[in-house]
């Protein structure tokens, strides 16, 4: 699993404008992707939630596209278990009133399991309010 603290978690927001050039964050996204070829650990949830949106934003060619590219960089995907699951949950009840998603609240559980606090998002609203277990406030790059 993880390496170490260079581990970063990457969020769907990055993905998708990694893979879908009309988003608007679609050129840093590919900067930061070339300068960090290594150490980015995909969420199992994320996935589904990026594979999910390229298609919608950019059809199935897009999307066998990134997809592609993607599997050539060998990504590490990341699997959610029962206690992430749990925890998730729990998050989302705690920000009730900020109605953060089921996905940003499991990439919270797996970053507090692994010890984890970088995230690779374009989200800084979510991201920016939680408070995780295990850390004072998430480091958000790109």
């Amino acid at each position: 699993m993880p390496d170490g603290p260079s581990d970063k978690l990457v969020d769907a927001s990055y993905l998708v404008a990694l893979g879908y050039p009309g988003d608007r964050n679609h050129e840093k996204a590919k900067a930061f992707a070339a300068a960090h070829p290594t150490g980015l650990l995909i969420p199992d949830v994320v996935l589904v939630e990026a594979v999910y949106n390229l298609q919608r934003l950019g059809g199935t060619a897009a999307t066998v596209s990134f997809s592609t590219l993607l599997a050539a960089q060998t990504p590490q995907f990341v699997p959610l278990n029962l206690v992430d699951f749990t925890r998730a949950v729990a998050l989302m009840d705690r920000y009730r009133d900020a109605e953060l998603d089921f996905v940003d609240c499991c990439l919270t559980a797996l970053a507090e399991r692994l010890n984890i606090t970088t995230l690779c998002t374009f989200d800084r609203r979510d991201f920016s309010m939680i408070r995780p277990a295990h850390a004072e406030y998430f480091e958000l790059l790109p």
